[in-house]
């Protein structure tokens, strides 16, 4: 699947997310720049998704697909610039990553 394609797949299937509750928020705290906790990032997604592919979702042009091994070295080059998300490639479950140090877990509701 191209960019751009992914990128508006994962947009129309992020309506129907249903996220994880963590301590009474959706938010989980990894920290930013030198306080970024990449072993904990590193641990959610390798106990979040089985697949060894998934998406890299940041806009129609750069959207990709990855191996999770490369996926927190991935998104951590993406957050400059964008609030990165990690996909299974049939968009059940997705990780998005935002700027300001926290990320959030969660299923497509069917």
């Amino acid at each position: 699947m191209d960019s751009k394609n992914i990128h508006i797949s994962y947009l129309h299937n992020a309506n129907y997310i249903e996220w994880e509750m963590n301590n009474g928020s959706e938010w989980i705290y990894i920290g930013t720049d030198e306080k970024f906790e990449k072993d904990k990032v590193t641990e959610l997604i390798n106990s979040f998704f089985e697949e060894e592919k998934l998406y890299l979702i940041t806009d129609r042009h750069s959207s990709c697909l990855i191996e999770k091994n490369q996926a927190v070295d991935n998104m951590l080059q993406a957050i400059n610039e964008y609030n990165p998300a990690l996909s299974s490639t049939d968009f059940r479950k997705v990780i998005e990553l935002n700027k300001i140090g926290v990320l959030r877990k969660g299923h497509r509701k069917d």
